[in-house]
């Protein structure tokens, strides 16, 4: 968790509150898991009292959802929609599935975050998957298209196969080492031509 050194909590809350506190608990929700963080530990670290907490979050789900939410408008869609510019089916591949695995080699919260979808109400669950699902149908086209351009291996299910390509990216926050984010670039080179060798065998 990141503080102003020589600025008491309190005081620096006062400059953003939803979003210090936002970024309060993930830290904490890292360290300790969703379940075992109470909103008075967040109030704690924030210097709040858990009823200034509930000012700005209803509960601890609604703060889990707004700190979900604002990862993947911040990270995952503007890298989305940059992918999509690409014309070439190839390419559009390569760039969100090396960005995206980058990505989780350089927030190592988005495991949290991924993890505890589960945990949203199910109008909140519904919302943060479609977000994510754009990233997927993102690969899924990307696939359909390279398959019609005959590039692609013909009898592979598309939606499965792009599955098959977030999931591979998304558990590499489950074992990446983040003290070593110099490997970060290496590990998503190296998920990106695995998958591309894997639906366009080269002869």
């Amino acid at each position: 968790m990141k503080r102003n050194t020589g600025v008491p909590v309190s005081q620096a809350l006062t400059l953003d509150q939803p979003a210090k506190v936002a970024e309060a608990a993930l830290g904490l929700f890292l360290e300790h898991g969703y379940d075992a963080t109470p909103m008075s530990l967040v109030a704690k670290h924030t210097g709040l009292t858990k009823a200034g907490v509930y000012h700005h979050f209803e509960s601890k789900e609604h703060l889990l959802y707004v700190v979900h939410k604002s990862h993947i408008e911040r990270l995952l869609l503007p890298m989305i929609d940059e992918a999509t510019k690409v014309p070439d089916p190839e390419e559009r591949l390569r760039k969100f599935l090396g960005d995206y695995a980058l990505l989780l080699t350089q927030h190592p919260t988005l495991q949290v975050l991924i993890n505890e979808t589960k945990s949203l109400s199910a109008e909140h669950s519904q919302e943060i998957r479609d977000a994510w699902r754009r990233g997927l149908h993102l690969v899924r086209d990307a696939i359909v298209d390279l398959q019609k351009q005959k590039r692609c291996n013909a009898q592979l299910d598309p939606t499965y196969a792009a599955f098959a390509a977030i999931g591979m990216c998304s558990w590499i926050c489950n074992w990446f080492d983040p003290s070593r984010p110099e490997s970060g670039p290496e590990v998503a080179r190296t998920m990106v031509a695995v998958f591309l060798q894997g639906i366009m065998p080269r002869n």
